[in-house]
């Protein structure tokens, strides 16, 4: 079915025909929404000068919609920044001033724009007040929304669909959007932060530093260092049982004063010397 086809024209006179207002903002929506461009770019053409000039918002928003397509894109800029237009539409004016100025640098630069390229139009062609509230948005949400959503999260972390409903409506949000929020805040707290991690560490080596004095302090690192050595020097006994040596029952800690007896004899031949041997020092028993 015809998008106007139930719209009766009123006839002005014995020869012409005309639309109420509320006809022809009936027909541009409709045509608009259908994405109908020729039959609303032949619709509009129809229309008095008057009406097409000093119409209504969705007369309006169909030429900005019209000349979009045709590549006419001076002629949306002019559209949307020199009418104020209802919050309800801004959304979608939002988006047709973006991709007009996408499509303008592309024609100009002869390639298709990447992320870093539209992120940089967009920041030198900020939205007009006409079409823009004047509320920063992050991540695509208005910090507004972002307040009553995280609010809604300390309340209840798994809202019921019902409830995902009454938030979307109230953020201003769609359904899919508020979803997808709750379910990756759950999963960014599920995860272990190593930010806060190191956080947490440096908290703690401050708080030593600023209660220990420095013989404390000394004193700990001496410590340390004779653990160290004595795994050192653990490692080393293993290692020299493995070859078959046995240590005597001296106590590690006594690192001057470990003997070492090789349980098998060692034979040397009388053309070879002790200095082509490893560097061993031996004690005699």
């Amino acid at each position: 079915m015809d998008a106007y086809d139930n719209v009766s024209p009123i006839k002005s006179d014995g020869n012409t025909f005309a639309f109420t207002t509320e006809q022809i903002s009936c027909v541009c929506d409709a045509l608009r929404q259908a994405g109908d461009v020729d039959r609303l770019s032949r619709f509009l053409w129809s229309l008095p000068p008057n009406d097409l000039l000093n119409g209504s918002t969705s007369v309006l928003k169909a030429r900005a919609f019209v000349s979009f397509h045709h590549g006419r894109f001076r002629e949306v800029y002019t559209i949307l920044e020199g009418h104020e237009f209802d919050p309800s539409s801004h959304e979608m004016l939002q988006t047709l001033w973006y991709k007009a100025h996408y499509r303008e640098a592309e024609k100009i630069r002869g390639r298709s724009l990447g992320a870093v390229d539209k992120y940089r139009i967009r920041r030198k062609f900020p939205l007009p007040r006409t079409i823009w509230d004047g509320e920063e948005t992050v991540y695509c949400f208005k910090e507004k929304s972002r307040q009553m959503l995280k609010q809604y999260y300390e309340q209840n972390k798994y809202p019921t669909p019902q409830e995902k409903r009454v938030i979307a409506k109230q953020t201003q949000l769609t359904l899919k959007q508020v979803s997808n929020w709750f379910k990756n805040r759950r999963q960014r707290d599920r995860m272990p932060s190593s930010k806060s991690s190191h956080v947490s560490i440096r908290k703690s080596i401050d708080s030593m530093d600023s209660t220990a004095s420095p013989t404390s302090l000394d004193r700990t690192l001496h410590q340390d260092s004779h653990q160290e050595m004595c795994n050192a020097l653990t490692k080393t006994e293993e290692s020299l049982l493995s070859a078959n040596c046995i240590y005597s029952t001296t106590p590690l800690n006594d690192v001057s004063s470990v003997p070492m007896i090789c349980s098998r004899e060692i034979s040397v031949s009388s053309d070879e010397t002790y200095s082509d041997l490893p560097e061993v020092k031996k004690e005699l028993l």
